[in-house]
Order: structure tokens, then sequence, then C-alpha cells
């Protein structure tokens, strides 16, 4: 006997006890496929309830408006950063 029916010797009983160990972990097949179910109508429903209208009746927030205003009277007051600002832009 060489060193290789050794080597494969002990190979195969790691992976009888390894095959062994994901038999008692996971079930058959079978059970999982009778349990399986389609997430696609789940999805659409979820994606049907985030677009309704009531959803997009939120205002932009008061914090949006101050800086739009801040922005304006800056601009306003200082014309020459116009080009500046639409550079940055």
């Amino acid at each position: 006997m060489n060193n290789r029916d050794q080597g494969t010797g002990i190979r195969d009983q790691k992976s009888e006890s390894v095959a062994r160990l994901l038999r008692d972990v996971l079930p058959p097949m079978e059970e999982i496929a009778g349990e399986r179910r389609d997430l696609w109508p789940d999805l659409r429903r979820r994606l049907r309830a985030e677009s309704t209208p009531a959803a997009a009746k939120a205002g932009v927030p008061w914090f949006d408006w101050a800086v739009a205003g801040g922005l304006a009277v800056l601009l306003a007051a200082f014309p020459a950063w116009i080009p500046v600002l639409l550079y940055y832009l």
C-alpha cells in the first residue's frame, strides 16, 4: 500500500462525514421546493404602494426653501458670482 492509497482513504472518510453532516443539516430538495413561492407579486405590490400619489404629495422641506432663498439673496447682492456659480454647476 503506498501513500496515495492511504491519503484517499482519509479523504473518503472526511468527505463521507461532511456529506453526513450536510444531510443532517439541509432538508431534502422536495421539502424546499414545496415551500418556495414567487416573490414578484409581492415586489409588484410594494412598488405600486410606493408610487401612489400620496407619496408624491410630500413637499419640499423648509430647509431647502431657506437655502434657495439665501442663495437668491446672495446672487442679488453679488451678481458677479452668477458666472462662478454656473461654472461650478
